[in-house]
């Protein structure tokens, strides 16, 4: 019974639930039925103002109440666009900013992209270059993850265009170069005209007027593709920035020519009366310094009219100033001073100093009795101008930093994260590789050291031995020529004398006496002999032990021998006992000596050696010195000689200094312990 009713009740509530979800469902999908043509009725320009109004607040009310999924959120921008179109900026501004937040909550990167460029627009309009500036760049970023570059590309140039009326030229420059990478992988021919000619905008207001020139050519180019349509007048528009920079030249027939063309294209005036106006008065006041005064000053005053009725404060101060030359150049001066004064007035309303230096230097023209007055006024404004256009450079600068410490990509969006971890693992593999051969080579490098001084220490030995050899050979013919000297003539003088005297103990006369003096000298002759043969048998033992210096003396004569320009002086302490010093100790320490010789006699060019071994304690202490040309320890690598000493000195346990600056000779001195296990 109780899981009958629970039964009962969960299919209630079910058909409950269900008939609110159709009820929602249906509602919602009039509710955009009623949106479609709200938008629609908003969108006709074939309705009154209010009317477009009215219908757009009506869809706006909607999107209120739907939920906040992708749709809706592109219907709030769609309302945004809408506001925009009929100049209701205001509420632009904040159905732009709730479409952004609520794009930001879900992470809806498109449409928080296109929320943050409608925010840009604002505030562009609006001439909050600072703001504009900071939403194009969070815009940018948006765009960035997107890999959609017609967007970062449009982006970039609306950043230029920022900087451009914030007069920080050389950053727009830049700026709009960075756009047209982005913009012609996007392939749009409208954004790169704009683009091209705002890099020669740029560079006219830099002075870099050839250029400019070709900057411009090339935006003219994709005008003559007809690429962009006729009605934008961006033709007339491109010709009117030539001939502006020829004017700048002071090239006022080429000047002429293109503002001619300019003027003649068709529609122009129906299409774009702001352009008209600007054309036409660009080539009356080239005229004018052709010193052509044909329609003047009539075509000044048509385009100034045209500029005052579309409000067009910058153009209306720049044609009075043309109407000022003007009637300077007809001599009126009352006329032109009341022109010049006039647009010097509005700029100082509109805060323009780019305008108000104009109007300054026409006026310093003008009235010649006060040109002292306006060239100082002048000079503190241009600094003022300077000061404020690098304020802004750094101000963009820093938004830029502030917002986003982008790294862009500069060639390519489309790659991958797989070819980046390719070429980053390839690149690891290709150090750990060249790390791994690195190594071996020095492994093997070592390992032939080792063989080189295991072969040199044998050759040494072997030298030594043989050495040992004829030494052993001279002292045995030595004993040999010592036993027959004995032999032959000692014994033999001793056994005449003995038997002499034998024969004259018999005797006792004063003959035998002598006799016997004279045999007891002969003794005494016999005893020094011995005495003599006993010493050189002293000395023989004395070269015995020594046999090591003997090899070190043959190794310094030879030295001596090779370089008659240079002076060897040495000493061996006698205090060293070297039949108790080992075979491997004395191996290594002629090799240390025979190996810094050679090269003192390859890089030194000295002319002084000095070579000393002292027992200093129980250690052997080895001086070498040169006056040589030197080297710098700390910047030259040491050579392989210089590294098979040091690693001799480790093999005996000793320690190694080398000293040498350049110029001044180089030292060696080397610490080896005696008391170790001698070495057979």
């Amino acid at each position: 019974m109780k899981k009958r009713t629970f039964f009962l009740a969960f299919v209630f509530v079910f058909l409950v639930y269900c008939s609110d979800n159709k009820n929602t469902f249906s509602d919602n999908s009039k509710k955009q039925d009623s949106l479609e043509i709200f938008l629609e009725n908003a969108f006709n320009n074939n309705l009154k103002f209010n009317e477009r109004y009215l219908n757009n607040g009506k869809a706006l009310k909607i999107v209120e109440t739907l939920p906040n999924d992708s749709t809706n959120r592109k219907n709030y921008l769609r309302i945004a666009i809408r506001y925009f179109n009929i100049d209701k900026f205001d509420d632009f501004k904040k159905v732009a900013e709730k479409a952004k937040d609520l794009s930001v909550e879900v992470k809806d990167t498109l449409n928080s992209a296109r929320a943050y460029t409608f925010l840009g627009d604002y505030y562009k309009k609006i001439t909050k270059s600072d703001s504009a500036f900071l939403y194009y760049n969070q815009a940018e970023k948006e765009y960035i993850k997107l890999k959609d570059n017609l967007n970062i590309g449009e982006m970039y140039l609306n950043k230029a265009e920022i900087q451009f009326n914030n007069r920080d030229f050389r950053g727009a420059e830049n700026t709009a170069y960075i756009a047209m990478k982005f913009l012609r992988l996007g392939k749009d021919s409208y954004l790169e005209y704009q683009a091209l000619s705002l890099i020669g905008m740029c560079l006219t207001e830099l002075t870099e007027y050839d250029n400019a020139i070709d900057f411009h050519k090339k935006a003219l180019a994709i005008v003559d593709r007809n690429e962009i349509p006729t009605f934008m007048q961006r033709r007339a528009s491109t010709l009117n920035n030539i001939g502006l920079i020829y004017k700048n030249k002071n090239d006022f027939a080429q000047a002429l020519q293109n503002f001619r063309v300019a003027f003649n294209e068709p529609n122009l005036k129906k299409d774009d009366p702001f352009l008209y106006a600007m054309v036409l008065d660009n080539l009356a006041h080239a005229k004018l310094k052709e010193n052509d005064f044909t329609d003047l000053p009539g075509s000044f005053y048509t385009a100034l009219k045209i500029r005052d009725s579309l409000k067009i404060t910058t153009g209306i101060i720049v044609n009075k100033i043309h109407i000022s030359e003007y009637y300077d150049a007809k001599k009126q001066k009352d006329s032109a001073l009341k022109y010049a004064n006039e647009a010097h007035s509005l700029a100082l309303s509109s805060n323009s100093i780019g305008h108000q230096l104009l109007t300054l230097k026409q006026l310093g023209n003008v009235e010649t009795e006060k040109s002292n007055f306006y060239s100082k006024e002048y000079v503190s404004l241009s600094d003022t101008l300077i000061q404020t256009e690098r304020k802004v450079s750094e101000k963009f600068a820093r938004i830029e930093f502030e917002t986003d410490e982008f790294k862009r990509q500069k060639e390519q969006l489309t790659i991958q994260n797989r070819n980046i971890i390719f070429f980053a693992l390839l690149a690891f593999f290709i150090v750990v590789l060249l790390y791994i051969i690195r190594d071996q080579r020095s492994r093997n490098a070592r390992f032939k050291l080792r063989e080189a001084q295991q072969r040199a220490n044998e050759e040494i030995y072997a030298l030594m031995l043989s050495q040992q050899k004829k030494l052993d050979e001279v002292i045995q013919k030595e004993k040999q020529r010592i036993g027959q000297e004995l032999h032959d003539g000692v014994l033999g003088r001793l056994f005449g004398a003995r038997l002499n005297l034998d024969s004259l103990n018999k005797k006792d006369d004063a003959q035998a006496v002598a006799g016997r003096n004279h045999y007891i000298s002969e003794l005494k002759n016999i005893e020094q002999d011995i005495r003599e043969i006993s010493h050189e048998l002293n000395r023989e033992k004395y070269a015995l032990i020594n046999n090591f210096v003997a090899i070190l003396t043959n190794l310094f004569e030879e030295q001596k021998t090779l370089s008659e320009d240079t002076d060897l002086k040495y000493s061996i302490d006698s205090a060293i006992k070297w039949d108790k010093v080992g075979n491997n100790i004395k191996i290594n320490v002629y090799r240390i000596i025979q190996e810094s010789l050679q090269n003192i006699n390859k890089y030194a060019a000295a002319k002084n050696i000095s070579i000393n071994l002292i027992k200093d304690a129980d250690n052997l202490h080895i001086n070498i010195i040169d006056d040589g040309v030197g080297f710098d320890v700390d910047k030259k690598s040491k050579g392989i000689g210089l590294q098979n000493i040091e690693s001799r000195v480790t093999i005996c346990h000793g320690t190694f200094e080398l000293k040498s600056k350049k110029g001044k000779g180089t030292s060696i001195a080397i610490d080896i312990p005696l008391e170790q296990q001698p070495t057979t």
